[in-house]
Protein backbone atom coordinates (compact mmCIF):
# COMPACT_ATOMS: atom_id res chain seq x y z
CA UNK A 1 0.00 0.00 0.00
CA UNK A 2 2.89 2.37 0.72
CA UNK A 3 4.03 2.02 -2.90
CA UNK A 4 0.49 2.38 -4.19
CA UNK A 5 -0.78 5.32 -2.10
CA UNK A 6 1.28 8.16 -3.70
CA UNK A 7 -0.20 7.37 -7.12
CA UNK A 8 -3.79 7.72 -5.91
CA UNK A 9 -3.75 11.44 -5.20
CA UNK A 10 -3.82 12.52 -8.86
CA UNK A 11 -5.61 9.49 -10.31
CA UNK A 12 -8.94 9.82 -12.11
CA UNK A 13 -9.64 6.09 -12.36
CA UNK A 14 -8.06 2.96 -10.87
CA UNK A 15 -8.28 0.08 -13.38
CA UNK A 16 -8.03 -3.36 -11.81
CA UNK A 17 -8.02 -6.67 -13.70
CA UNK A 18 -7.91 -9.94 -11.76
CA UNK A 19 -7.61 -12.71 -12.86
CA UNK A 20 -5.21 -10.84 -15.05
CA UNK A 21 -4.81 -10.29 -18.73
CA UNK A 22 -1.94 -10.49 -19.70
CA UNK A 23 -0.20 -12.30 -16.84
CA UNK A 24 -2.64 -15.15 -16.17
CA UNK A 25 -2.28 -14.59 -12.42
CA UNK A 26 -4.75 -13.85 -9.61
CA UNK A 27 -4.24 -11.06 -7.09
CA UNK A 28 -3.90 -12.36 -3.54
CA UNK A 29 -6.88 -11.38 -1.35
CA UNK A 30 -4.72 -9.63 1.25
CA UNK A 31 -3.03 -7.50 -1.42
CA UNK A 32 -6.40 -6.64 -2.97
CA UNK A 33 -7.76 -5.77 0.46
CA UNK A 34 -4.89 -3.33 1.10
CA UNK A 35 -5.42 -1.65 -2.26
CA UNK A 36 -9.13 -1.20 -1.66
CA UNK A 37 -8.50 0.21 1.81
CA UNK A 38 -6.21 2.71 0.10
CA UNK A 39 -9.03 3.72 -2.24
CA UNK A 40 -11.43 4.20 0.68
CA UNK A 41 -8.83 6.27 2.52
CA UNK A 42 -8.21 8.41 -0.58
CA UNK A 43 -11.93 9.03 -1.10
CA UNK A 44 -12.39 10.04 2.52
CA UNK A 45 -9.63 12.60 1.97
CA UNK A 46 -11.25 13.84 -1.25
CA UNK A 47 -14.68 14.08 0.35
CA UNK A 48 -13.29 16.32 3.09
CA UNK A 49 -11.65 18.51 0.45
CA UNK A 50 -14.77 18.61 -1.73
CA UNK A 51 -12.99 16.90 -4.64
CA UNK A 52 -14.21 14.42 -7.23
CA UNK A 53 -14.10 10.83 -5.95
CA UNK A 54 -11.81 8.08 -7.26
CA UNK A 55 -13.59 5.10 -8.84
CA UNK A 56 -12.31 1.58 -9.40
CA UNK A 57 -12.99 -0.04 -12.78
CA UNK A 58 -12.92 -3.72 -11.83
CA UNK A 59 -12.52 -6.07 -14.80
CA UNK A 60 -13.53 -9.58 -13.72
CA UNK A 61 -14.33 -11.21 -17.07
CA UNK A 62 -11.97 -14.08 -16.15
CA UNK A 63 -13.39 -14.57 -12.65
CA UNK A 64 -14.68 -18.07 -13.34
CA UNK A 65 -11.39 -19.21 -14.92
CA UNK A 66 -9.28 -19.77 -11.79
CA UNK A 67 -7.07 -22.79 -11.20
CA UNK A 68 -5.18 -24.60 -8.45
CA UNK A 69 -5.15 -22.93 -5.05
CA UNK A 70 -5.86 -19.46 -6.44
CA UNK A 71 -9.21 -17.90 -5.54
CA UNK A 72 -11.04 -14.96 -7.05
CA UNK A 73 -12.51 -12.64 -4.43
CA UNK A 74 -14.60 -9.57 -5.23
CA UNK A 75 -13.06 -6.37 -3.78
CA UNK A 76 -16.34 -5.35 -2.15
CA UNK A 77 -16.44 -8.66 -0.26
CA UNK A 78 -13.04 -7.81 1.23
CA UNK A 79 -13.74 -4.13 1.91
CA UNK A 80 -17.52 -3.50 1.96
CA UNK A 81 -17.07 0.24 2.45
CA UNK A 82 -15.50 0.41 -1.02
CA UNK A 83 -18.79 -0.57 -2.71
CA UNK A 84 -19.86 3.00 -3.65
CA UNK A 85 -16.67 3.41 -5.69
CA UNK A 86 -16.37 0.03 -7.46
CA UNK A 87 -17.66 -0.56 -11.00
CA UNK A 88 -17.38 -4.28 -11.79
CA UNK A 89 -17.50 -5.38 -15.41
CA UNK A 90 -18.29 -8.94 -16.51
CA UNK A 91 -19.16 -10.66 -19.78
CA UNK A 92 -19.43 -14.01 -21.52
CA UNK A 93 -16.73 -13.27 -24.09
CA UNK A 94 -14.06 -15.22 -22.20
CA UNK A 95 -15.76 -17.19 -19.41
CA UNK A 96 -18.24 -18.79 -21.81
CA UNK A 97 -15.95 -18.75 -24.87
CA UNK A 98 -18.25 -16.29 -26.63
CA UNK A 99 -15.63 -13.90 -27.98
CA UNK A 100 -17.85 -12.65 -30.81
CA UNK A 101 -20.96 -12.42 -28.64
CA UNK A 102 -20.64 -9.02 -27.00
CA UNK A 103 -22.98 -9.48 -24.07
CA UNK A 104 -21.87 -8.15 -20.70
CA UNK A 105 -23.12 -6.49 -17.55
CA UNK A 106 -22.06 -4.16 -14.79
CA UNK A 107 -22.34 -4.19 -11.00
CA UNK A 108 -22.09 -0.78 -9.38
CA UNK A 109 -23.81 1.65 -7.04
CA UNK A 110 -27.36 2.58 -8.20
CA UNK A 111 -26.38 6.18 -8.88
CA UNK A 112 -23.52 5.07 -11.13
CA UNK A 113 -25.66 2.55 -13.01
CA UNK A 114 -28.29 5.23 -13.60
CA UNK A 115 -25.73 7.51 -15.27
CA UNK A 116 -24.44 4.62 -17.38
CA UNK A 117 -28.00 3.79 -18.45
CA UNK A 118 -28.60 7.40 -19.48
CA UNK A 119 -25.43 7.38 -21.56
CA UNK A 120 -26.18 4.07 -23.27
CA UNK A 121 -29.60 5.36 -24.24
CA UNK A 122 -27.82 7.64 -26.74
CA UNK A 123 -25.26 5.14 -28.03
CA UNK A 124 -27.43 3.12 -30.40
CA UNK A 125 -25.09 0.12 -30.67
CA UNK A 126 -25.25 -2.93 -28.43
CA UNK A 127 -25.63 -6.70 -28.50
CA UNK A 128 -28.74 -7.87 -30.39
CA UNK A 129 -31.73 -8.58 -28.16
CA UNK A 130 -31.79 -12.25 -29.21
CA UNK A 131 -28.26 -12.71 -27.87
CA UNK A 132 -29.09 -10.95 -24.61
CA UNK A 133 -32.18 -13.13 -24.05
CA UNK A 134 -30.27 -16.32 -24.90
CA UNK A 135 -27.44 -15.45 -22.49
CA UNK A 136 -29.89 -14.62 -19.69
CA UNK A 137 -31.66 -17.94 -20.27
CA UNK A 138 -28.39 -19.88 -20.18
CA UNK A 139 -27.15 -18.13 -17.02
CA UNK A 140 -30.48 -19.02 -15.42
CA UNK A 141 -29.89 -22.73 -16.05
CA UNK A 142 -27.54 -23.88 -13.24
CA UNK A 143 -27.17 -27.43 -14.58
CA UNK A 144 -26.20 -26.36 -18.10
CA UNK A 145 -23.90 -23.63 -16.82
CA UNK A 146 -22.15 -25.98 -14.39
CA UNK A 147 -21.64 -28.63 -17.08
CA UNK A 148 -20.15 -26.09 -19.46
CA UNK A 149 -17.88 -24.67 -16.77
CA UNK A 150 -16.49 -28.09 -15.88
CA UNK A 151 -15.75 -28.89 -19.52
CA UNK A 152 -14.19 -25.55 -20.42
CA UNK A 153 -12.18 -25.15 -17.21
CA UNK A 154 -10.69 -28.61 -17.67
CA UNK A 155 -9.74 -27.94 -21.28
CA UNK A 156 -8.15 -24.56 -20.50
CA UNK A 157 -6.19 -25.94 -17.57
CA UNK A 158 -4.89 -28.88 -19.66
CA UNK A 159 -3.61 -26.46 -22.30
CA UNK A 160 -1.99 -24.08 -19.81
CA UNK A 161 -0.39 -26.94 -17.89
CA UNK A 162 1.03 -28.35 -21.13
CA UNK A 163 2.67 -25.04 -21.97
CA UNK A 164 3.91 -24.44 -18.44
CA UNK A 165 5.28 -27.96 -18.06
CA UNK A 166 7.02 -27.84 -21.43
CA UNK A 167 8.74 -24.54 -20.78
CA UNK A 168 9.76 -25.52 -17.25
CA UNK A 169 11.46 -28.63 -18.66
CA UNK A 170 13.39 -26.36 -21.02
CA UNK A 171 14.37 -24.13 -18.10
CA UNK A 172 15.55 -27.11 -16.06
CA UNK A 173 17.72 -28.22 -18.98
CA UNK A 174 19.51 -24.88 -18.88
CA UNK A 175 17.80 -23.05 -21.73
CA UNK A 176 17.20 -19.26 -21.36
CA UNK A 177 13.49 -19.46 -20.60
CA UNK A 178 11.22 -18.83 -17.63
CA UNK A 179 7.47 -18.63 -17.08
CA UNK A 180 4.89 -17.93 -14.39
CA UNK A 181 2.66 -20.76 -13.25
CA UNK A 182 -0.83 -19.90 -14.55
CA UNK A 183 -3.49 -19.22 -11.92
CA UNK A 184 -6.36 -17.98 -14.03
CA UNK A 185 -7.64 -16.60 -17.35
CA UNK A 186 -6.36 -18.18 -20.59
CA UNK A 187 -2.82 -16.82 -20.59
CA UNK A 188 0.73 -17.83 -19.75
CA UNK A 189 3.51 -15.32 -19.05
CA UNK A 190 6.73 -16.41 -20.77
CA UNK A 191 10.21 -14.89 -20.61
CA UNK A 192 12.87 -15.66 -23.20
CA UNK A 193 16.25 -14.24 -22.19
CA UNK A 194 17.56 -13.75 -25.72
CA UNK A 195 18.25 -10.00 -25.90
CA UNK A 196 21.86 -9.46 -27.00
CA UNK A 197 22.24 -12.99 -28.36
CA UNK A 198 22.19 -14.11 -32.00
CA UNK A 199 20.56 -16.76 -34.16
CA UNK A 200 22.24 -17.85 -37.39
CA UNK A 201 24.05 -14.52 -37.57
CA UNK A 202 20.94 -12.45 -36.78
CA UNK A 203 21.40 -10.29 -33.70
CA UNK A 204 18.46 -10.32 -31.30
CA UNK A 205 18.00 -6.77 -30.03
CA UNK A 206 14.35 -6.52 -29.03
CA UNK A 207 11.17 -8.33 -28.10
CA UNK A 208 10.04 -7.79 -31.68
CA UNK A 209 13.07 -9.74 -32.89
CA UNK A 210 12.25 -12.61 -30.52
CA UNK A 211 8.62 -12.63 -31.59
CA UNK A 212 9.61 -12.71 -35.26
CA UNK A 213 11.94 -15.67 -34.68
CA UNK A 214 9.25 -17.58 -32.80
CA UNK A 215 6.79 -17.00 -35.60
CA UNK A 216 9.23 -17.96 -38.36
CA UNK A 217 10.94 -20.93 -36.73
CA UNK A 218 8.38 -22.33 -34.30
CA UNK A 219 5.05 -21.22 -35.71
CA UNK A 220 4.22 -19.59 -32.37
CA UNK A 221 2.58 -16.16 -32.19
CA UNK A 222 3.18 -14.21 -28.97
CA UNK A 223 2.35 -10.72 -27.70
CA UNK A 224 5.21 -8.71 -26.10
CA UNK A 225 4.48 -7.11 -22.76
CA UNK A 226 5.07 -3.69 -24.34
CA UNK A 227 1.52 -4.07 -25.69
CA UNK A 228 0.34 -3.86 -22.08
CA UNK A 229 2.43 -0.88 -20.97
CA UNK A 230 5.79 -2.41 -20.04
CA UNK A 231 8.45 -0.22 -21.64
CA UNK A 232 11.56 -2.34 -21.22
CA UNK A 233 12.84 -4.92 -23.71
CA UNK A 234 12.47 -7.59 -21.05
CA UNK A 235 11.87 -10.72 -23.09
CA UNK A 236 8.43 -11.17 -21.47
CA UNK A 237 5.51 -12.27 -23.64
CA UNK A 238 1.88 -13.28 -23.30
CA UNK A 239 0.80 -16.63 -24.70
CA UNK A 240 -2.89 -17.41 -25.20
CA UNK A 241 -4.51 -20.85 -25.37
CA UNK A 242 -7.75 -19.47 -26.77
CA UNK A 243 -7.28 -20.93 -30.24
CA UNK A 244 -4.94 -23.92 -29.84
CA UNK A 245 -5.27 -27.65 -29.20
CA UNK A 246 -3.12 -30.06 -27.18
CA UNK A 247 -1.76 -31.35 -30.49
CA UNK A 248 -0.73 -27.83 -31.51
CA UNK A 249 1.24 -27.42 -28.28
CA UNK A 250 2.80 -30.87 -28.57
CA UNK A 251 4.18 -30.11 -32.02
CA UNK A 252 5.17 -26.50 -31.27
CA UNK A 253 7.23 -26.96 -28.10
CA UNK A 254 9.99 -29.06 -29.75
CA UNK A 255 10.40 -26.33 -32.39
CA UNK A 256 10.77 -23.69 -29.67
CA UNK A 257 13.32 -25.90 -27.90
CA UNK A 258 15.33 -26.32 -31.11
CA UNK A 259 15.30 -22.56 -31.64
CA UNK A 260 16.55 -21.85 -28.12
CA UNK A 261 19.30 -24.46 -28.45
CA UNK A 262 20.51 -22.77 -31.64
CA UNK A 263 20.77 -19.31 -30.09
CA UNK A 264 24.31 -18.21 -29.27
Amino acid sequence: LDDFRPHLHDANLFCLCTPSNPTGTVMEPEVLRELMLGVVEENERRARAGKRLLFVLHDQVYASLVFGEARHVHPCALVPQSAPYVISLDAISKSLAGTGVRVGWVLAAPAVVARMRDFLGHVGAWAPRAEQVAVADFLGNPQALSAFRREMDTKVQVLLNALYGGFMKMKQSGLPVDCVQPQGAIYLSLQLNLIGKSFEGRRIASNADIGQLLLERAGMAVVPFQAFGLREESGWFRLSVGAVSPADIETCLPRVKALLEAVR
